[in-house]
């Protein structure tokens, strides 16, 4: 119920503010006014109240202020942003920050009273059974397992900020980390949830192939085109498009890349008509695209393109509290998949699991629980049905990675953890999950000194 709730408004304009005060009050709060954030901050410290609608721009500072001290106080009241200044900027801001709601003049005091109404039942839902949203479900088919740590669960608080709001994102995190579930998450919970979610990974193609999977071709635009190839940009109009790995584009890819998102228009290859399209752009990246930018392999107008909102995945050593819900999931979807049936793990081969480092991440933990159901001859899976890498892993074996490592630094610190570990090549690439090829790419762009590192040559 939200009848009685104490609604403090913040808006320097006498007028607005009683009159929306008049409003609320018919509608049921109870309100209590402030014409800046000067008489606001003491409402805050002595009443309790329940919800905030605040202007942007205020004479003595700002609402972001305002929601920043709420925050800092350990409240969990929900804020509300209200002005006749909005930009996407600002209410990405303010929503990346914590806000319930961002809305835009001219608004009518019913707009404000249901956006009220509906943040403060999320608040108390949210205070009374912790998140609101499963963490994993099924949506378009895919199963989305995202966890249930502290961690994933702010990253998830952020996404459903986030969603609504029709912009660009850029994913970063380590490979495997579950960036395109993320993605998906996105899409779920953005207004183009009706049209296709269509992802492409960047690094599996040259950038010939790759611009004829982004805008298609028509037929006889080159030798084999036999027939007309719709591309990306079509199938994904009204929907979201989710370009994985996009550090791996190569620059004439990006020029035409960026054309298209200004232009919101491309042609397909070999063809004359111009074609609109409307979609959302996503990216991902396990790179520092900042630094592919100063090394001059990425352009610097199409990162600030795709980046209006960067989100951090994190990597699953940095959230071992996800590791038994992951298992668990990742067990009930091949029994769905495949009818094998193996719903247990006894408790010491869970805790390897746990102190295992996972460099491949959620990708990893996945194939390993697959393989290991898979081959397990009893319901219950034990220490006997663990990798040997994993069933000899202890806590004193984990990776110590500094704090505040960029990608690269954490990337390269972990390829050197394995080739000192392993005796091969081909052993560190099966552990990290990633090709020979790979991992060859890597130790040259990371400037690790292999031949020094690994045990003993390949054969």
């Amino acid at each position: 119920m939200t009848q009685g709730k104490k609604v403090l408004i913040v808006e320097p304009h006498k007028e607005s503010r009683e009159s929306l005060a008049s409003a609320l009050s018919k509608a049921g709060f109870e309100v209590v006014q402030a014409g800046g954030r000067g008489d606001a901050i003491p409402l805050l410290d002595e009443d309790q109240i329940a919800a905030v609608v605040t202007e942007v721009k205020l004479p003595d500072g700002d609402g972001v202020s305002i929601l920043s001290h709420v925050r800092s106080r350990g409240l969990a009241s929900p804020v509300i942003f209200v002005t006749a200044f909005g930009t996407m900027t600002s209410a990405i801001q303010a929503m990346k920050k914590g806000a319930a709601d961002f809305l835009v003049k001219p608004v009518t005091a019913r707009d404000i009273t249901e956006a009220l109404d509906f943040a403060i039942r999320k608040s108390d839902g949210k205070n009374e059974a912790g998140s609101a949203e499963p963490l994993a479900h099924t949506f378009q088919g895919h199963n989305v397992v995202i966890g249930v740590s502290g961690a994933m669960r702010e990253l998830f608080s952020l996404v459903q900020r986030i969603a609504p709001y029709d912009t660009n994102i850029l994913l970063c995190g380590e490979s495997g980390s579950g960036k395109e579930v993320i993605a998906r998450e996105i899409h779920r919970l953005s207004p183009r949830r009706d049209g296709s979610f269509v992802p492409v990974n960047c690094a599996s193609l040259s950038d010939e192939l790759l611009e004829n999977e982004l805008f298609g071709h028509e037929r006889g635009a080159f030798t084999g085109a036999d027939e007309r190839k719709v591309g990306v940009f079509e199938t994904a109009n009204e929907g979201t498009l989710f370009l994985d790995e996009i550090d791996e584009m190569g620059l004439r890819s990006q020029a035409k890349l960026l054309r298209a998102l200004e232009r919101k228009e491309f042609r397909r290859v070999g063809g004359t008509k111009k074609i609109r399209t409307n979609l959302r752009l996503v990216s991902a990246t396990n790179v520092n695209l900042e630094s592919e930018v100063k090394a001059r392999r990425f352009r610097e107008d199409l990162f600030y393109r795709i980046k209006v909102v960067t989100i951090t995945v994190p990597p699953l050593r940095d959230r071992k509290d996800d590791i038994p819900f992951l298992t668990k999931a990742f067990l009930g979807e091949l029994e769905k998949s495949s009818g094998k049936c193996v719903r247990k793990i006894a408790p010491e081969a869970l805790a390897r699991l746990r102190s295992y480092p996972w460099p491949g991440n959620v990708r990893e933990l996945k194939n390993v629980i697959e393989s290991m159901a898979l081959m397990a001859e009893r319901d219950t899976l034990d220490l006997d049905d663990l990798p040997p890498n994993i069933r000899g892993a202890r806590r004193d074996q984990e990776i110590k990675l500094s704090v505040g490592l960029t990608m690269e630094e954490a990337e390269k610190e972990i390829i050197r953890h394995y080739l000192e570990h392993f005796p091969t090549k081909k052993e560190v690439a099966k552990a990290l999950n990633i090709g020979l090829r790979t991992l060859y790419l890597k130790i040259k762009k990371l400037n690790l000194p292999s031949s020094k590192l690994v045990a003993k040559q390949e054969t």
